[in-house]
């Protein structure tokens, strides 16, 4: 009977748990952050961090990303961190750290997160961010290696693909680079971005090809490049970038 009892306590205690825990994240879902940290701060018993049984992990990890939301940095690193000592076995808090540092344009800190991480898990993401970090560091050849590992682990990821593009691009390999971007749209037809790198990619390519004097298929490729604008465009009417490719190409056309 005492056994029951306790059960039955215990129960009673996890249950409003639970439910506050849904009601954050569905406040998050919904925008609402600061109202799903308040739930979150209530719920949080930081000397409970290291109990298996304590919900401090998940608590912390929506805690991150609704800090994250807010744009307040210290509080995400704080939150994450601190979901890595209570999980390293886990690879989530690994890929959001180091997604975040990415975001934040803090390198080192991004390399060094994913490589830990890495230990854990050969994991398609932690490799998109080592190779998002060398292509911001301009080490082209670097970042098609590894985001090609990246690929190669998740073929779906179209940020990956989008990022392989870029490289490519940089590296003089228009061809190929349209093809990763190609790769990109079909797992995501509705990314202006993308959309828009395609043209870039094709245009590029039209240029060194009106270089060499193949005018039929540059004539070709700034056609279609256009038409890429054109539905970037259409895409993402605000984006200034899209509107200044559209433009040069349309009346290069004229």
């Amino acid at each position: 009977m005492k056994k029951i009892a306790v059960t039955l306590l215990f129960l009673f205690i996890v249950a409003p748990l639970a439910a506050s825990y849904e009601e954050a994240l569905k406040l998050y879902e919904n925008g609402k952050y600061q109202e799903s940290l308040a739930i979150l701060a209530r719920e949080l018993d930081v000397s409970k961090d290291l109990d298996n049984d304590a919900p401090n992990y998940k608590i912390r990890f929506l805690a991150a990303h609704n800090h994250w939301k807010l744009g307040n940095a210290d509080p995400v690193v704080i939150h994450l961190q601190r979901c890595i000592d209570m999980k390293n076995k886990s690879i989530d808090p690994y890929i959001d750290l180091s997604l975040f540092f990415l975001e934040k344009n803090r390198l080192n800190d991004a390399e060094a997160c994913a490589k830990k991480g890495l230990q854990i898990e050969r994991n398609a993401m932690l490799f998109y961010v080592l190779g998002e970090a060398s292509l911001k560091r301009e080490n082209f050849w670097r970042a098609k290696e590894l985001l090609e590992t990246a690929n190669s682990i998740d073929p779906e990821n179209f940020a990956s693909y989008n990022a392989l593009g870029m490289a490519l691009m940089h590296l003089g390999k228009y061809g190929d680079a349209n093809t990763a971007f190609s790769v990109a749209l079909a797992l995501n037809a509705a990314s202006a971005e993308v959309t828009n790198n395609i043209g870039v990619s094709l245009e590029k390519l039209a240029a060194s090809q009106e270089s060499s004097g193949d005018e039929k298929e540059a004539a070709e490729n700034y056609k279609s490049a256009l038409a890429y604008y054109r539905k970037a465009n259409e895409l993402d009417m605000e984006n200034k970038v899209i509107l200044e490719n559209l433009n040069r190409l349309k009346s290069k056309n004229n």
